[in-house]
């Protein structure tokens, strides 16, 4: 397959970038740094392959402006058929659509031959990184490195075949003591015999066992007297801390039972009874107060007298005072419109003496016209005014320059005439200069330069005849040669020596006839003797001629007839410039008619309009001014007439405001011949003002008259009710008086206090009994409970230090037996041993899985050993031979080794770490190729490549070019990526190849063509 065309809708900084007719051979991608060619290359291998997923190291170009992200690639397969392979952002990888010509869908595995991103950036495509990469890789192993490169195109066999050696190594290895079998194995030979030390050991540890179980067993008894003696004695503490609150408990009744019967006080006696008698003596006293203010309103309420008269008239006051604002509006109206009226006619007559129209009449200047057109009108009037001005300006000027012209071209046009010779004096001259021609030694001078010259142009012809020939007679020559190596290698290779080597020499012989063949070699020789031979006849016939003297009289004539052929062609050119000169002063003068014409309309035009607006007197410059005051001045007529009409409204408005006050003052009878109708309306509302107060105050006063007497009757009810109260609680104490009853309650709360006191001793003596778990059988006198302590605490001392002796015996026993143990017991020995061969098994079993995929690595290379890498070597030493200009003519493989060796031409064998770096760079891009045209016989792809002669001369980067046109011949198609310009013009000299540029600014929204 191959590509032909590529659209990336957004990937890095390329957005919207369209590139058509890939070239089938060379296509070539020229820009500086970072102008996007190794984003295109990342673009080809997603859309191929799928963009590289978030948690991959490759970076993933995501559009940085919004664009869609993705593209798709047309490609063309072997069988002709055109393939769109579009990919955009989805799922992982993105989603790709894979489609032919008609739409059908087609499966991009079998496109692809099956091949994965990394197989085929292995095979058909490295970057400048791989070649710098060679410079990383240690000399020892480089052999290695390219035989792994010779197989899949990338050195991942080799890499994968190094780190399963490593992973061996890291567990086991031969005489090794790092590894970590090696490390298992001396560490069980240790624990064997550290097991077999313990078995002499085991008779004494079992005596020392038994000790310690007697010592436990006596302290276990020891424990379980201490324990006994501990509860009796915690018992006989308890009893000391219950046997007080028991005598307590014992006081407290005796004291309960003096008190005699006083449960017939009710409950909170006291404060029941104080209760009503605070509520009858505040009831009592808030009557009292209630009486007192009740008298003080009645007498407010008798001094208050009320005009019911001027309240019956508060509808018809709150109408005239919501006509009031609108009265005093008017006034205030009325004084402005006064005002305006009188600034109206004072501009008015501003007006009219600045256009000098005194005694036109007002009436007269409404009917006048100013409307827009009348404006407009005037507008244009001023508009062709200015135009005719300037276009007057423009002819006085042009009028001036012309008019200077035409007199400086008359005086050159005089000059030139004075300058010619007479007519009889050029008619003498050219007379003498005919007859000076006439002489046969001028005439033979004349022949022989013109033969002269004929010769020159003659060589020059034969010349460029005589390369085009060479050129040909080589190519003749190559092909015959070439033909002829070719048979001679072919009756070789059929063990056919003498008649090969006969065959090189004929053909080569005649090779070389036809390139030293050269007919035209003879006639250029002829052309060359003949034109030497007239050059020699003219310095003859040159000498003779200036040694007669005649030619100095001649070049005299001569030069005098040139000048004057020179002025008068001079002087015709002139006269014609005059010609013009005096058409274009024509023109000005016919121009300045055309404007007089256009003027005198416009002054007709100017006149008519001026005096249909009563301004034919103002001056033109002042015009535009003068019309604009017209209109202003006609405006404010019109605003004057406004103005009066509404002063006749308001002074309508307050003599019926007036008349309507009047008319109320007369309902009221109301006398005041001192204050204005508005000042009057004031005083009465405030009169009402007043009126409604005392009337609000009277209701007032009688409501709350009605409040407190119902309060009254209230306060009466609660006295009563407190009374019954206090009584009640008599009765139920069994007394008659207040005295006997409060004695009563206070011997009730002393009895309430004992039961309180008591009952708190019940509960600490329950408390006690629970904390201690224990009951008081049976009560002592206290000393006796603290004789029993005494005995018991004894007994505890002598027990403890018999519990310490013990526990001295069992902890040395403990300590002899952690001496024979050395740190661990028997079983551990023996658990470590047996741990230490399950870590060993497990150990040997991973060994086993790398030293088995090793094993199956090794058949793997075997099988691209013996299968693809013949061929591959073939075509490398092919390519290597070509690239070093035959310095080396092999490259081998080791057989022993899985490494490549390379062969000189003298027959010594090289190993890569033995050459140059540029020599090992070229043998890498041999074997690249290599592999790249074998994995081809399969599966056709473009193979991509990014500055891979960056680092080689110009010779070899030539070499490498030329290599590259010699595979693209062969069918298969290169994607070249370089920033060197040289690179680009050596490339581009091949017509089949094609070459895109671009550069950094290019990225968003372009399309590319062929340079």
């Amino acid at each position: 397959m191959r590509i032909t065309a590529l659209h990336i809708y957004g990937f890095g900084k390329l957005e919207n970038v369209l590139v058509e007719d890939f070239s089938p051979a060379i296509q070539v991608f020229y820009g500086e740094n970072e102008a996007g060619k190794s984003t295109i290359m990342a673009f080809i291998h997603a859309i191929l392959f799928g963009f590289p997923a978030k948690n991959q190291q490759d970076l993933r170009y995501l559009p940085k402006k919004g664009y869609k992200y993705g593209g798709k690639v047309i490609i063309e397969t072997k069988d002709m058929r055109s393939i769109t392979i579009e990919r955009v952002a989805g799922r992982s990888s993105g989603d790709v659509s894979v489609l032919d010509e008609q739409g059908n869908p087609c499966d991009l595995n079998d496109i692809l031959g099956g091949l994965d991103k990394t197989m085929y950036k292995g095979i058909f495509s490295f970057n400048i990184m791989d070649l710098q990469n060679l410079k990383l890789i240690d000399a020892e192993q480089l052999g290695g490195y390219l035989f792994s490169s010779g197989l899949i195109g990338s050195d991942q066999l080799h890499k994968l075949s190094n780190q399963l050696n490593k992973e061996q190594e890291d567990r086991f290895k031969p005489q090794g003591r790092k590894p970590e079998i090696n490390k298992l194995l001396n560490t069980i030979k240790e624990e064997e015999k550290t097991v077999q030390l313990w078995k002499a050991k085991m008779e004494e540890y079992e005596q020392l066992l038994t000790d310690v179980t007697r010592f436990d067993e006596e302290i276990k008894t020891l424990q379980q007297t201490k324990e006994n003696i501990t509860k009796k004695l915690k018992h006989t503490e308890a009893m000391l801390a219950i046997q007080p609150l028991a005598n307590k408990a014992e006081l407290l009744q005796d004291q309960m039972e003096k008190l005699g019967d006083v449960d017939s006080i009710p409950v909170d006696g006291l404060a029941r009874l104080e209760k009503p008698q605070t509520e009858l003596g505040f009831y009592q006293a808030k009557l009292e107060q209630l009486t007192k203010d009740r008298k003080s309103k009645e007498k407010d309420l008798a001094e208050l007298h009320v005009n019911s008269q001027l309240l019956y008239q508060e509808e018809v006051l709150k109408n005239l005072l919501s006509k009031r604002p609108s009265y005093e509006q008017a006034k205030n109206q009325l004084a402005l419109l006064s005002s305006e009226i009188e600034e109206c006619d004072l501009q008015i007559g501003n007006w009219k003496r600045d256009l000098d129209w005194s005694g036109f009449q007002e009436a007269k200047i409404e009917e006048l016209h100013t409307s827009l057109s009348t404006k407009a009108m005037l507008k244009e009037l001023i508009k062709q005014n200015h135009k005719l001005s300037i276009q007057k300006q423009r002819l006085d000027d042009q009028f001036q320059v012309t008019k200077d012209e035409l007199e400086m071209q008359e005086e050159r046009v005089e000059t030139l005439e004075k300058e010619l010779l007479p007519a009889d004096e050029v008619l003498h001259m050219k007379r003498s200069v005919a007859e000076q021609e006439k002489d046969s030694l001028s005439k033979n001078i004349a022949v022989t330069e013109q033969l002269v010259h004929q010769l020159e142009r003659q060589l020059k012809a034969q010349e460029k005849i005589q390369l085009a020939k060479k050129k040909n007679n080589q190519y003749t020559a190559i092909g015959i040669l070439s033909f002829g190596f070719t048979g001679a290698i072919a009756l070789f290779l059929q063990n056919q020596l003498f008649l090969s080597l006969l065959f090189f020499l004929v053909f080569g012989i005649v090779s070389y006839v036809a390139f030293r063949k050269n007919a035209s070699e003879e006639v250029r020789t002829g052309l060359e003797k003949e034109k030497k031979e007239l050059e020699s006849k003219l310095e003859k016939l040159r000498a003779k001629f200036f040694s007669s003297g005649a030619h100095e009289k001649l070049e005299e004539y001569q030069q005098a007839l040139a000048k004057d052929e020179q002025v008068n062609h001079l002087l015709q050119k002139e006269r014609l410039l005059l010609s013009q000169s005096e058409r274009a002063y024509n023109k000005i003068i016919h121009q300045f008619e055309e404007w007089e014409k256009e003027n005198f309309h416009f002054e007709e035009s100017w006149q008519k309009w001026a005096q249909s607006i009563h301004l034919a007197h103002i001056p033109f410059p002042f015009m535009e001014e003068a019309f604009e005051k017209v209109t202003r001045l006609k405006s404010t007529i019109l605003e004057k007439k406004g103005l009066i009409e509404k002063r006749k409204h308001h002074e309508r408005l307050m003599e019926d405001f007036t008349s309507q006050v009047l008319e109320f003052l007369k309902e009221i009878d109301w006398q005041d011949e001192y204050a204005s109708a508005e000042q009057t309306l004031g005083m009465i509302g405030k009169k009402m003002d007043e009126e409604k107060s005392k009337q609000l105050k009277v209701e007032r006063i009688q409501e709350s008259i009605s409040l407190l007497q119902e309060e009254s009757t209230t306060l009466e009810v609660h006295i009563e009710e407190a009374r019954k109260q206090i009584q009640q609680l008599f009765e139920q104490a069994g007394v008659q008086a207040e005295e006997d009853f409060r004695m009563k309650s206070h011997q009730l709360l002393e009895k309430k206090e004992l039961e309180r006191e008591l009952s708190l001793v019940f509960s600490q003596w329950k408390q006690m009994e629970g904390a201690y778990h224990v009951t008081l059988e049976q009560s002592k006198p206290l000393d006796s409970w603290k004789m029993d302590k005494e005995r018991l605490e004894r007994e505890l001392i002598i027990l403890n230090e018999s519990y310490q002796h013990l526990l001295e015996k069992r902890t040395a026993t403990y300590e002899t037996i952690r001496q024979l143990e050395e740190g661990g017991t028997y079983s551990e020995a023996v658990q470590h041993f047996e741990l230490s061969k399950s870590t060993l098994q497990r150990h040997a079993r991973k060994w086993a899985v790398y030293a088995t995929a090793q094993h199956l690595l090794t058949k793997t290379m075997d099988f691209y050993r013996n299968v693809k890498l013949p061929k591959v070597l073939e075509r490398a030493t092919e390519h290597f031979c070509f690239l070093t200009g035959g310095n080396y003519v092999g490259v081998h493989d080791t057989k022993l080794e899985r490494k490549i060796i390379v062969e000189h031409q003298d027959g010594t064998m090289f190993e890569p770490k033995e050459l140059s770096q540029a020599t090992v760079e070229q043998l890498y891009i041999a074997i690249r190729f290599a592999v790249a045209q074998v994995w081809s016989e399969e599966q056709t792809l473009p193979f991509m490549m990014d500055d891979s002669f960056v680092n080689f001369d110009q010779k070899r980067s030539d070499l490498a070019i030329q290599l590259m046109n010699r595979l693209a011949e062969q069918g298969n198609q290169f994607i070249f990526f370089t920033c060197h310009q040289q690179t680009k013009k050596k490339l581009s000299e091949d017509v089949a190849n094609s070459v895109y540029s671009f550069s950094r600014n290019s990225a968003v929204g372009t399309v590319s063509f062929r340079d």
